[in-house]
């Protein structure tokens, strides 16, 4: 497949197909420069890793994986025709038409000393764009589907992570100047049961309630039977709440 044609603020990092763009971002982390872009090169998926030096401090700079999802909607939204409606699940997933199709998985750095700022992030995004040459046929797991199945059967891995890198970014630069206000409005207006009662299980978590909105640290507010409750973003991030 065509390399894609990133904005100069990257530096893309070819790996092998079968690679984890996480793992291998994460192994050199301590080498590689700020915006180095680790892709695998897969003809039925955007698979690909960016190593990030976050300016702001723990918990804030988690706010990264809602810029990133914000980024990915219009990053679809712009090669998708309108039959191809995106959502956002809680914390990590994105939904197309209701069905999974993919998600974000976030690596960060501990700091040393508490207000520190994380020495790297690595923020990984998956999505798949046609079924997998070896996966099982399409319809067969009801939950999970593909772009192409959807309708954007004209969207290529390339030209995704083409326009991935260029919404990202354009979202980054506003959330820097902006704060996470904007970015938590635009992601609200894509979530998934958005002002409606959700029942999510989650690796370790049960959600029951209607969602209100995100606080101030990115976690998700929620109205349960016996009273509002905040989950934490950090706590829901220690693990992938999806796999395709």
């Amino acid at each position: 497949m065509p390399a894609p044609l990133l904005p100069p603020v990257y530096s893309l990092q070819a790996i092998a197909a079968r690679a984890d763009p996480l793992a291998v971002a994460i192994a050199a982390a301590a080498s590689a420069e700020d915006g180095s872009f680790f892709l695998a090169p897969r003809p039925d998926r955007l698979d690909c890793a960016i190593l990030l030096h976050p300016e702001v401090p723990l918990p804030a700079a988690l706010w990264v994986v809602h810029v990133a999802m914000v980024g990915l909607g219009d990053a679809i939204g712009a090669l998708a025709p309108p039959v191809v409606a995106v959502q956002f699940g809680w914390p990590d997933r994105l939904l197309v038409n209701g069905a999974l199709a993919g998600g974000l998985r976030l690596a960060t750095a501990e700091p040393e000393l508490p207000g520190a700022l994380p020495a790297w992030q690595v923020l990984a995004v998956t999505i798949a764009v046609t079924a997998a040459p070896d996966g099982a046929e399409p319809g067969l797991r009801r939950d999970t589907t593909t772009l192409h199945d959807e309708g954007g059967v004209d969207i290529e891995p390339t030209a995704l992570a083409e326009s991935f890198s260029r919404h990202f970014l354009a979202w980054v630069h506003r959330w820097q100047e902006d704060g996470h206000a904007p970015v938590a409005e635009t992601w609200l207006a894509r979530a998934a049961g958005y002002r409606e009662r959700i029942d999510w299980e989650l690796p370790g978590l049960s959600l029951h309630g209607r969602l209100l909105g995100l606080d101030d640290e990115g976690g998700l507010l929620v109205e349960a039977d016996d009273g509002h409750r905040a989950v934490s973003l950090a706590e829901c991030l220690r693990q992938p709440s999806w796999a395709l």
